[in-house]
């Protein structure tokens, strides 16, 4: 059997730790069983590492999906190398929600707090697709039924959900905005400053009060560095990739681009 200790060696962060943990549970269920596992949907920073894990593992395969192409949640299935990648089911379903929000504001918040308020778990959950006048959500088949049974509101607005298919979801298209910079440092704060045009005094509260994901992992260390690939997370405000950052320059700054997603 597997050797945990050495697969988990250098996982320090305790939440990681646990999920990573019932990802190896899994593993050795579908290797005893000669079967498939299917995990909850993962966000990229756990189902990154889940993947990391996977591909030191012998025999068995993997592969992931989370009802679109670059969805940002997903499930991941383990699975003997005899079955097919094609016939491999992820179990999602596909619900559209609809209501008169003309004078009632809503956002992506909005409708998983109300999907969480029927008790569901977060790992049943997949992406949540904003559209006009409601959202598209892709869950868990098995509680599709009963969602769609027993939601009905949204910020005190009444809602009518229906199940559609794949091919009915309304993936946005993201504009990107292109800004190329000099930052003092490669330090967190000093990078969100050029990407979201905001003064250290007002990302510093924000960094310590757990409200940027760097590679999708709360980061609250305000001079973590950041480098070329990294993508910084500002709950409230969006989301942006270095493409670039090269330096420093004989005036000690450091040229970056960025591509925030608008």
């Amino acid at each position: 059997m597997l050797d945990r200790e050495k697969c988990l060696t250098h996982v320090t962060d305790k939440e990681l730790r646990q999920a990573m943990i019932r990802l190896l549970d899994q593993w050795e269920r579908a290797y005893v069983r000669n079967s498939w596992e299917i995990t909850g949907f993962l966000d990229p920073y756990f189902r990154q590492a889940g993947e990391g894990m996977l591909r030191g593992l012998p025999d068995l395969l993997f592969s992931a999906w989370g009802g679109y192409d670059g969805a940002e949640r997903a499930r991941l299935i383990i699975f003997p190398p005899a079955c097919p990648e094609t016939s491999l089911d992820f179990q999602l379903a596909f619900l559209q929600v609809e209501g008169n929000f003309k004078f009632k504001e809503v956002n992506h918040r909005d409708f998983l707090g109300a999907l969480l308020g029927l008790g569901i778990g977060r790992e049943k959950i997949g992406d949540i697709l904003i559209i006009e006048n409601g959202c598209q959500v892709i869950l868990d088949q098995d509680i599709a039924r009963y969602v769609t049974a027993n939601w009905e509101k949204v910020n005190c607005v009444s809602v009518r959900v229906k199940e559609i298919s794949p091919h009915q979801l309304t993936v946005p298209v993201q504009e990107r905005k292109e800004i190329t910079s000099t930052v003092a440092s490669p330090r967190l704060d000093a990078v969100l400053g050029v990407g979201f045009s905001c003064s250290r005094t007002k990302t510093l509260p924000d960094i310590k009060g757990g409200r940027i994901r760097v590679n999708w992992k709360v980061t609250t260390d305000p001079s973590f560095h950041i480098q070329a690939g990294d993508t910084i997370s500002y709950r409230g405000k969006g989301r942006m990739v270095v493409d670039s950052f090269s330096g420093p320059t004989q005036k000690g700054r450091y040229f970056i681009h960025v591509s925030r997603y608008v």
